[in-house]
C-alpha cells in the first residue's frame, strides 16, 4: 500500500464511530493501477481497506467462530471489483442506455444526460422536443446553452449536468456550502440501551439490514454486508424503475421484496421490517421515504438502537440539497470530467474524460458498509440509535484532496479473470466480480421474488 493510500485509510477510519486513528492491520501487496488524473488508486484501496478493517474488528469483538477475514487485499481484486464487469450467458450487458452520455451545446460547452431510467430518457426527449434517438437529441441539444438546458431539465425532475471546470465548481455556492463536510458524519438520533450481539460465524451474522437502494453506492454497501453474513432484504416498490445491470451486479447475497408505501398495508409492513432491523440503508433520494413518514428519528422510535445509514448524491446541505444525481453526474458537475480531459491532453467539449470506473459510487458504498459495522459495535458499547451519512459529493471532495490532478494516458482497467465468478442465477449464467470484502453468498435474485419478512 502506498503512503497516500495508507494516509487516506487512516483519515477515513478516524471519522467512523468508536474508532481512533491507530495503525491499520490491512495489507495491500499491489495497487489497482487505475489510469486517471486523480488518485483513484488510493481512494479505492482506502475505502475497501476501511470496510475490511471494520469487518475484522467486528468479527474479533463478537468472538465469532468462523474464519477471520484476511487482512490482505489484492490490488487486482480491487480493480476487478470496481470495474464491475458483468456477463449473462457469456455476453456483456451494456451499462449505459442509448441516450445517456455527453452532448455539445450551442455555447461550445457540453452537458451530460443520465437516461438509464426510461422515464428520464422520455423526459429529456420531451424537453428537447425531438425524436427519441441519439442523432435527434444531439441536434436539439446543440440549440441550447448548457446552463439553460441543465436548469430546465433539473426543473423537470430529470438528470443532467453541465460539464464545469474545477475552478467553476469551486466558486459555485453549493461547492462552498459542502466544502467542509466530513467524509462520514455520525450523530445520535435517539436513546436506547446497548444491544447484546452474540457470536456468529461471519462478521455480520444475524444482523438484519433493510436495503432501500437502487444505483450504485447503496447497493454496494448492502451487498458488502450480505457477503459478510448479514440478512439483507432489499426493499423496493412494484412501480419503482430499476437498472437491471445494477440489480445483477450488486444483488449477491440479498433477498428482494416489494412494499407499496402508498398503501396502509405497505406502511405497516415496512414499519414491521424496521422494528426488527439492526441497520437501515436509505439510499433513495433525500426526503423520499421521509415523505411517507419514515425518517431516521421515526426508525429510532420503532427500533431503539437501530443504525440508519443514509447516502445521497449532492448531500443534505446547501442550495442543491437533495438534488438528484449519480456518480457520473457528480463527476461532470464538479469538474472531474473536464480535469480528466485536460490531464490526458484531450480537447473539451469533444473528448470528456471521466474516471475510469464509477469510483465515487464504489468507494462510498464500501465506506457506508464500514460505517454501519462500526456503528453496530459502537452502539453495543454506549447505547443509543445512530445516523451515519455519506454522499457522493463528500467522496468526490476526498478524492480531489488526495492529490492534485496529474497527466496520464487513458486506459481501460485491468480485469483479472482470477477474480471473476460465474453462477447460475434468475437471469442466466451470470459472471461478475468476486467479493472484494467478504465471501460468495447466494446468486442475485429478480426483484420482488421474496416475502417482506425476516428469516
Amino acid at each position: 500500500m502506498t503512503s497516500g493510500a495508507r494516509a487516506a485509510l487512516t483519515s477515513a477510519w478516524g471519522l467512523l464511530p468508536g474508532t481512533t486513528t491507530s495503525e491499520s492491520d490491512v495489507n495491500v501487496a499491489s495497487m489497482p493501477n487505475f489510469a486517471s488524473a486523480f488518485d483513484v488508486d488510493s481512494l479505492a484501496t482506502a475505502s475497501v481497506g476501511t470496510a475490511l478493517r471494520a469487518a475484522r474488528e467486528l468479527h474479533l469483538w463478537r468472538g465469532n467462530d468462523g474464519d477471520l477475514p484476511s487482512s490482505d487485499i489484492d490490488g487486482a481484486r480491487i480493480a476487478t471489483g470496481f470495474s464491475g464487469p458483468l456477463l449473462i450467458d457469456g455476453e456483456p450487458i451494456p451499462k449505459w442506455a442509448d441516450l445517456s452520455g455527453y452532448y455539445r451545446t450551442a455555447d461550445d460547452r457540453a452537458v451530460q444526460f443520465h437516461a438509464n431510467f426510461d422515464h428520464h430518457a422520455a423526459g429529456i426527449v420531451k424537453r428537447l422536443g425531438c425524436e427519441p434517438n441519439r442523432s435527434s437529441v444531439e441536434a436539439a441539444t446543440a440549440t441550447w446553452n448548457a446552463d439553460d438546458l441543465e436548469a430546465a431539465l433539473i426543473a423537470d425532475g430529470m438528470i443532467a449536468a453541465k460539464l464545469r471546470t474545477l475552478d467553476e465548481w469551486h466558486k459555485h455556492p453549493h461547492a462552498q456550502a459542502a466544502a467542509d463536510l466530513p467524509l462520514v458524519s455520525v450523530e445520535q438520533i435517539g436513546d436506547a440501551p446497548p444491544l447484546v450481539r452474540s457470536a456468529g460465524h461471519d462478521p455480520c451474522s444475524e444482523l438484519r439490514v433493510v436495503d432501500c437502494s437502487r444505483v450504485l453506492a447503496g447497493p454496494v454497501a448492502g451487498q458488502t454486508l450480505a457477503e459478510l453474513g448479514a440478512d439483507v432484504l432489499r426493499v423496493g416498490s412494484p412501480g419503482l424503475p430499476s437498472v437491471p445491470v445494477c440489480v445483477m451486479s450488486t444483488g449477491f447475497g440479498k433477498r428482494n421484496c416489494d412494499v407499496d408505501l402508498g398503501s396502509e398495508l405497505g406502511q405497516s409492513t415496512f414499519a414491521a421490517l424496521l422494528r426488527h432491523a439492526d441497520i437501515w440503508l436509505d439510499a433513495f433520494r433525500p426526503g423520499a421515504l421521509a415523505a411517507r413518514g419514515f425518517t431516521p428519528e421515526h426508525a429510532a422510535q420503532l427500533r431503539p438502537g437501530i443504525i440508519v445509514v443514509q447516502l445521497s448524491a449532492f448531500d443534505w446541505v446547501g442550495p442543491w440539497a437533495g438534488r438528484r444525481g449519480f456518480d457520473s453526474i457528480v463527476q461532470s458537475t464538479t469538474g472531474i470530467v473536464d480535469a480528466g480531459a485536460t490531464a490526458a491532453g484531450r480537447a473539451m467539449p469533444d473528448e470528456p474524460t471521466p474516471l475510469p470506473v464509477q469510483a465515487l459510487d464504489y468507494a462510498t458504498g464500501y465506506l457506508a458498509a464500514a460505517g454501519a459495522m462500526r456503528a453496530v459495535q459502537h452502539q453495543a458499547s454506549v447505547g443509543g440509535s445512530w445516523l451515519v451519512r455519506l454522499s457522493l459529493l463528500r467522496t468526490r471532495n476526498w478524492l480531489v484532496d488526495l492529490a492534485p490532478p496529474g497527466t496520464f494516458t487513458p486506459a481501460a482497467p485491468s480485469i483479472d479473470d482470477a477474480h471473476l465468478r460465474t453462477v447460475a442465477s434468475d437471469f442466466g449464467r451470470l459472471t461478475g466480480a468476486k467479493p472484494v470484502v467478504g465471501t460468495h453468498k447466494s446468486a442475485p435474485r429478480k426483484l420482488g421474488t421474496s416475502e417482506a419478512v425476516w428469516r
